[in-house]
């Protein structure tokens, strides 16, 4: 036997790489029980061998429904879930056009057999290399749909383009009928273009009567991560938005747990992260950018749209990252949280802090009067920071939350508070707030406050 007849072949090397070369108990030298299975393949489904076209130029839409349409067939009986998928999605590499929606997997609600499908995988050869352009007629639509149908799922090496401006990415609905979406994950996958929205997080409305004797339908939606992924485009939505339904969709708080590893987080304007309910945000690392000079921008828009929020959910926490603000219509944070707690560790805003109108320029800002005299606690911790900090207050006095920064450098401020400090309001009453062993723009300790005294 040559050399030659141990080189893998190309799907070996693709299956190797996704380190699935083992699947369903198989072992080296034992013959595959192919007579048990379906399509040309144990484990993967090509979306190429059902006519799709690498070069984008007519659409694939048919060849992927029928994709995944043989993707989803390929299920055994869970007693967990439903079904248990034995197959993946593989996009090999090229430019693929769809569209129509719901193209990537099909639309169908879990109700219709109350079943979920998991274990969901579609994986390309890696973001630029495989590339899918969502290009659809008609407005308002979404390239695909997780209507209580799938969760673990896992989404890996694909550029995603629309070049619709109403076009939108995902939406997700879950629900308290034992359907719920959840365990989601984008890994090295990017987003150019045009959208409305990325990715949109929804639960039912009150339900009166509903056997389960829980009115409000919402639920899940949850453990949602991101690694290694680029966020380029636009949105006139937000790339993420967590709760979408009414007042009444109070279980929407169940929205829990989002992570985003080392992501370049760098789009031309709207906002990164619309959070109006559940949330427990986790950002670690990466760069985040603003692009555009002449619109606005927001990286985290936290909502005051409900005064009744569930504790534990109001939480964001960064770390490491370096935000560039391009212009003073943008902002790192537009908060009007009334409970909770906010995090910056080891953040850098600066990078725009040598120009004219960096001092001017209101990169957070936090309301405090949306709900009462209210606010989350605030933490600055190691952070060099950019223009100044806006909190909105009420006439009376803080009764809760509060604004702390510690080893900080302020890029644009000689003083910690005050017209021209690093932290103003715009109220009749003072935040509560502290500041401590802080450097200011001339490198030199600004003095310690703390408010009030005691």
């Amino acid at each position: 036997m040559t050399a030659q007849d141990h080189k893998p072949g190309r799907r070996s090397v693709v299956l190797g790489a996704l380190g699935i070369g083992a699947l369903a108990g198989t072992t080296a030298g034992a013959a595959p029980a192919a007579a048990a299975e379906t399509g040309h393949d144990l484990y993967t489904v090509d979306v190429r061998a059902f006519g799709a076209d690498d070069t984008g130029t007519k659409p694939s839409d048919q060849a992927f429904r029928d994709a995944a349409a043989a993707l989803l067939s390929a299920k055994q009986a869970d007693q967990i879930s439903g079904y248990l998928l034995k197959k993946i999605l593989v996009i090999p590499p090229g430019n693929y056009l769809l569209t129509q929606p719901d193209s990537l997997l099909p639309g169908t609600s879990g109700t219709t057999d109350n079943k979920v499908f998991d274990g969901i995988t579609i994986t390309g050869y890696g973001k630029r290399i495989t590339r899918i352009t969502y290009s659809p007629a008609a407005n308002d639509t979404t390239l695909w749909t997780n209507d209580r149908r799938y969760k673990n799922i896992r989404i890996s090496g694909i550029t995603f383009t629309s070049t619709n401006p109403t076009s939108s990415f995902n939406y997700a609905y879950s629900a308290k009928d034992g359907l719920g979406v959840q365990d989601t994950w984008y890994t090295d996958v990017e987003w150019r273009g045009a959208w409305k929205r990325g990715i949109g997080l929804d639960g039912g409305p009150i339900v009166p009567g509903h056997p389960s004797g829980i009115p409000d339908r919402s639920d899940l939606n949850s453990e949602m991560g991101f690694d290694h992924c680029d966020i380029g485009g636009s949105y006139s939505e937000a790339f993420l938005t967590m709760g979408m339904g009414g007042t009444e969709s109070t279980q929407q708080d169940q929205f829990l747990n989002y992570w985003f590893r080392e992501c370049k987080v760098e789009f031309d304007h709207g906002v990164f992260v619309r959070n109006r309910r559940g949330g427990s945000m986790n950002f670690i690392g990466g760069s985040y950018i603003l692009i555009d000079k002449t619109k606005p921008g927001t990286f985290f828009e936290l909502t005051g749209d409900f005064g009744g929020r569930a504790d534990s959910v109001m939480r964001l926490y960064a770390q490491g990252i370096r935000f560039e603000l391009r212009s003073n219509l943008h902002k790192v944070i537009d908060s009007s949280w009334y409970k909770g707690s906010v995090s910056f560790v080891s953040c850098d805003d600066t990078a725009q802090g040598h120009t004219g109108w960096a001092a001017g320029t209101k990169s957070h800002v936090y309301r405090f009067n949306t709900s009462g005299s209210r606010g989350p606690l605030v933490r600055y911790t190691d952070c060099a920071l950019m223009g100044y900090h806006e909190v909105a207050t009420a006439s009376t006095a803080t009764t809760a939350g509060k604004l702390i920064y510690d080893g900080c450098r302020f890029r644009n401020n000689a003083a910690a508070t005050g017209a021209t400090g690093m932290l103003r309001w715009t109220g009749t009453a003072t935040p509560r707030h502290e500041v401590r062993d802080c450097i200011n723009t001339s490198a030199t300790y600004v003095a310690d406050v703390k408010y009030p005294a005691v």
